[in-house]
């Protein structure tokens, strides 16, 4: 159930009293991966984008029947949430929201991933339980099922860049091992990245083609890329005469 409306992540929670929830309660989920507007951080769209390796957090909050988020009060002892085959429980923070983060790099270029998050209350021992690297759900026949009081889902596309930059004709040779990529995000990370080899896995440098340009091309990891929005590469190379060489490029990370 969507019923959350614009803004509303940046609204105060609803103490949630028995009986002025008008026997309504929604869920909304939303991430910080996007597609964002300008000076969000958090996308409730119900389609997203995610980078493979991406590491992308999410925040589920209740709402009333108005859709204004609610604290879950003594409405909701914790959420479980379903990533694709896996299983992550977490309870409601000091701010009233079950947020969570999770790593997609179990997943392919072109994968389809459902994240659905569900909230609970608790009726005797939870649902599951997690023991020895599993959840395994109760074996207590005479335990009743926890009660869900709200739902909502995001699916996941997801998708890999590949960083391929064009390096033009020059007068003198340009040397691969002096080369430097460097991929830049928004909050200040600096990845550099150097020369392909069997014990340091970098780009690779390729030329001079026909026409003298030579080619330049990396697979990068979801935490070197800003999670939506835009991402600046640039690539710095020296020739025989030691003369420096600049190319940059702006990559699109929806």
């Amino acid at each position: 159930m969507r019923c959350v409306l614009a803004g509303v992540w940046a609204t105060a929670l609803v103490i949630a009293v028995p009986g002025t929830v008008g026997g309504c309660v929604g869920g909304s989920l939303a991430s910080d991966s996007g597609p964002l507007r300008a000076n969000d951080r958090w996308s409730t769209s119900g389609r997203q984008k995610v980078h493979v390796g991406e590491e992308v957090a999410f925040d589920f909050l209740l709402t009333d029947w108005l859709g204004r988020p609610i604290f879950p009060g003594a409405v909701a002892d914790y959420c479980a949430v379903l990533v694709g085959p896996d299983r992550i429980e977490c309870e409601p923070g000091l701010d009233g929201r079950f947020s969570f983060s999770y790593r997609f790099d179990r997943f392919s270029p072109g994968d389809k991933v459902r994240v659905v998050a569900s909230a609970y209350r608790e009726r005797g021992y939870r649902d599951y339980g997690y023991v020895q690297g599993a959840w395994l759900p109760s074996s207590s026949a005479r335990e009743k099922p926890d009660t869900r009081v709200a739902r909502d889902a995001i699916t996941i596309d997801i998708y890999q860049l590949e960083i391929e930059l064009a390096v033009p004709r020059r007068l003198d040779e340009l040397l691969a091992e002096t080369g430097v990529l460097r991929i830049r995000r928004s909050d200040g990370a600096l990845t550099s990245v150097y020369l392909d080899k069997p014990d340091r896995p970098g780009f690779a440098f390729t030329g001079p083609d026909d026409g003298g340009g030579y080619r330049v091309r990396f697979v990068p990891r979801g935490d070197q890329l800003n999670p939506t929005g835009t991402t600046s590469v640039e690539f710095t190379i020296r020739d025989t005469a030691g003369r420096a060489y600049t190319v940059s490029k702006t990559l699109e990370t929806p």
